[in-house]
């Protein structure tokens, strides 16, 4: 079923292709800021006041594709070029179904723009259902820290939200995702060709080609090499970025196309690590494998880190929120 999916969605964007061209990007930039312009409710730098593009509806999906194919066009350094193949390697994979993004407050970004319509944001809400239902016939399911996120957000605006037709399409999603069975599995090990979607991400962040178990051994080998460091660090109040961003050089600011990295090139952009920091972030490292490749459970990660790193259960749990939503980023920090 899975595969005749996605053999129709890539057939869909075959078809368009014959009858649109990617756009024409004189230099990286021009790229950057397409890209930008259709993730302007998911990308904390959004400068539009307008609705640009909804999130994973078809319209956007075409357009971040001639994007990708238009950069593919012009002359990118090695980074540059390394980002968009990652990018283009993950239209591949299931997100797709996902159209709310648990780590972004799409609701709010849209309420806040001046071309606001509650029919369009009510769509985009049906939307979202729809593809989760889609999904779960395919054997694709949130798991439950995700499941937890997304439906406290909608309740919350289910609660604030007085306009009639949002509300009615804010309170059908509430009922479903009160019924949603989640995955049993945390990491992406647990979706259709999940493994192969972590291969990328590995491949990508720690910037070298090796399998899981390889990584693992290498970072075990290193943590008993180092002495146990109390890591003193700032959990934010949300996952609207990731952690590792906390860690970036605040001094150059290397231009990037993930919206969920604000736009920054990872590897580009991290800064030198104190020892303790390093430490910190072997251990998160062997916690994302756990997660994401060993199948490890919500609360053997949490000892994992309680364990390694001296944090309360709270830190745990965010952390273990952090890895989930934003999978082997922590491997920015790998060399």
């Amino acid at each position: 079923m899975l595969r005749q999916i996605v053999f129709l969605l890539v057939a869909s964007v075959m078809i368009t292709a014959c009858t649109e061209q990617p756009p024409r990007f004189n230099h990286f930039d021009e790229g950057q800021q397409a890209l930008s312009n259709i993730n302007n409710l998911l990308s904390n730098q959004s400068s539009s006041d307008s609705v640009t593009s909804w999130p994973f509806s078809n319209e956007y999906l075409q357009a971040r594709h001639f994007n990708y194919q238009g950069l593919k066009s012009i002359a990118l350094d090695e980074s540059q070029q390394a980002q968009l193949n990652y990018l283009i390697i993950a239209e591949r994979y299931p997100e797709r179904y996902f159209v709310w993004p648990e780590q972004r407050d799409v609701v709010s970004r849209a309420i806040n723009k001046k071309d606001y319509s509650a029919q369009k944001l009510a769509t985009w809400l049906e939307l979202v259902q729809t593809q989760l239902m889609q999904a779960e016939e395919s054997s694709l399911k949130l798991n439950k820290i995700e499941l937890k996120l997304l439906h406290s957000m909608v309740q919350n605006h289910l609660t604030n939200n007085d306009d009639e037709v949002v509300h009615s399409a804010l309170s059908k999603l509430e009922q479903y995702l009160s019924q949603y069975t989640p995955r049993s599995k945390l990491g992406l090990v647990g979706l259709a060709n999940g493994k192969d979607w972590y291969q990328s991400k590995l491949n990508y962040f720690g910037a070298k080609t090796q399998p899981p178990l390889t990584w693992l051994s290498n970072i075990q080998s290193q943590l008993k090499q180092i002495a146990i460091h109390n890591v003193a660090f700032h959990l934010p109040t949300s996952h609207s970025t990731p952690l590792v961003m906390q860690f970036f050089s605040q001094d150059e600011n290397v231009a990037g196309l993930d919206w969920q990295l604000e736009y920054r090139d990872p590897l580009q952009s991290k800064r030198e690590l104190s020892a303790g920091e390093q430490y910190f972030w072997l251990v998160m490292m062997e916690t994302d494998l756990g997660i994401h490749y060993h199948t490890w459970s919500e609360q053997q990660a949490r000892v994992n880190l309680i364990k390694r790193l001296g944090v309360t259960k709270q830190e745990a749990d965010w952390l273990i929120e952090d890895i989930i939503l934003y999978p082997a980023t922590s491997f920015i920090f790998s060399s």
